[in-house]
């Protein structure tokens, strides 16, 4: 509150604590601020009992994580700009980003810890009537609150909804400078485009990889770095040396043109449709190679060679390494799915396929995919996500082929084209 005095007096415009406030004892302000800062059972979690180094066996890593506990030190005790940990679950961010709260509420001053996905069902309940708190009340306070922590970006469901409440919430604080503390499990470049423009600005924000997750068996997978893939670029691509029709060589013109353009910024989806040999898979390995050039981490899978895995796998005895894969290609900033087009009559290769592209279809995550079957052949489920024209640009590069029985196989196991 401010006193109401004289213009000329030296007390004019301070702000001082009421009477209520100032005849509180410190034990119940301490109780007080501890209830408003939501950190509960994490109250436990200090700065004086993490591992100061971490616990990556990586020297590097060790080292990454012992900067950012002395950057938090200092953090919480004059909370300036805002501090962003991306790590595994297990590497301590959340420790860290708790520690920071009880640091601040041993010194008397407020602070907020949110659970992302708690956060984001808090708001959703308050839009109910007979809510404990109003949404705008509670969202307000979550926005202004003077240093705030949110823990799990990333672990909520990609709603669109969701990724304009968090947009909202982040863009006030970053417009206003509040000082914020994010922890993630993605890597920077796999947050939402909108957000990330704002967590990794480096005007305000220092952001800090204690521990990029584990590589799965998916880098076995991968193929981008075999030489014949590794040679698909778009400077090799090159329409004029194929001696094709007039109108053929316009329609590799304009999908070269769309390839490249995807490349130069992935959003969405991008599929090519065409017989074998038609160049789907040069241009969705050139894009794959662009991307990489640039500093990113795309996953260019075949897809024959990733059902074998996912079958071998999720038939074992043990199958963590394929669950791990098949998630870490849900999540992979860029994918590229070459060879869509074996195996699909089978209920369980359509299932699991399925169960990938729709997970990247909700979230909106870059993903080219190439196949020689028509959209008929594709089935139903994977057609209606392959059709939504504001996710997905199909690019026809001649007619498709009709989809082989199950039981027709090539020598190698593979339907024969």
């Amino acid at each position: 509150m401010r006193v109401n005095v004289p213009f000329d007096h030296a007390d004019f415009g301070k702000v001082v604590p009421c009477r209520c406030a100032a005849d509180e004892s410190d034990a119940a302000r301490s109780a007080r601020l501890a209830r408003y800062s939501n950190i509960g059972a994490l109250s436990r979690l200090t700065f004086a009992n993490l591992i100061a180094r971490g616990r990556s066996a990586g020297a590097r890593e060790q080292e990454q994580y012992k900067r950012c506990v002395d950057d938090a030190r200092s953090f919480a005790d004059a909370p300036d700009g805002w501090l962003v940990l991306s790590g595994t679950s297990g590497c301590g961010k959340t420790h860290i980003a708790a520690a920071v709260v009880n640091r601040l509420l041993e010194r008397g001053e407020p602070a907020l810890f949110v659970v992302v996905p708690d956060l984001l069902d808090h708001l959703r309940a308050a839009y109910q009537p007979g809510a404990d708190v109003a949404y705008d009340e509670l969202f307000e306070r979550v926005r202004n609150t003077p240093v705030l922590v949110l823990d799990d970006l990333g672990t909520q469901a990609p709603t669109p909804w969701a990724q304009e409440k968090l947009f909202q919430l982040i863009n006030h604080r970053f417009n206003t400078r509040l000082p914020t503390v994010v922890t993630t499990n993605l890597l920077p470049e796999q947050i939402d485009e909108r957000l990330r423009t704002r967590l990794t600005d480096a005007s305000i924000a220092r952001v800090y990889v204690l521990e990029a997750r584990r590589p799965s068996e998916l880098s076995a997978l991968d193929v981008l770095d075999h030489p014949l893939i590794r040679d698909m670029t778009f400077e090799r691509f090159d329409v004029r040396s194929l001696h094709l029709p007039i109108d053929e060589r316009k329609r590799m013109e304009n999908a070269y043109r769309q390839a490249l353009a995807f490349a130069e910024k992935p959003d969405g989806w991008l599929l090519f449709m065409g017989p074998h040999g038609s160049g789907k898979t040069h241009l969705a390995a050139a894009i794959a190679n662009y991307r990489r050039q640039r500093g990113e981490t795309p996953a260019f899978i075949v897809v024959p060679d990733l059902l074998d895995y996912l079958r071998r796998g999720f038939s074992s005895d043990d199958g963590r390494d394929s669950h791990a894969a098949f998630d870490d290609m849900r999540n992979a900033p860029l994918l590229i799915l070459d060879d869509l087009d074996t195996q699909m009559g089978i209920a369980w290769v359509r299932d699991r396929l399925f169960q990938l592209l729709n997970y990247r279809h909700t979230a909106r995550l870059p993903t080219v995919i190439t196949t020689a079957l028509s959209l008929d052949d594709l089935g139903e489920r994977l057609a209606s996500r392959l059709v939504d024209h504001a996710v997905c640009t199909a690019i026809v590069l001649g007619e498709p082929q009709r989809a082989e029985t199950p039981g027709r196989r090539g020598k190698t196991g593979r339907a024969r084209k």
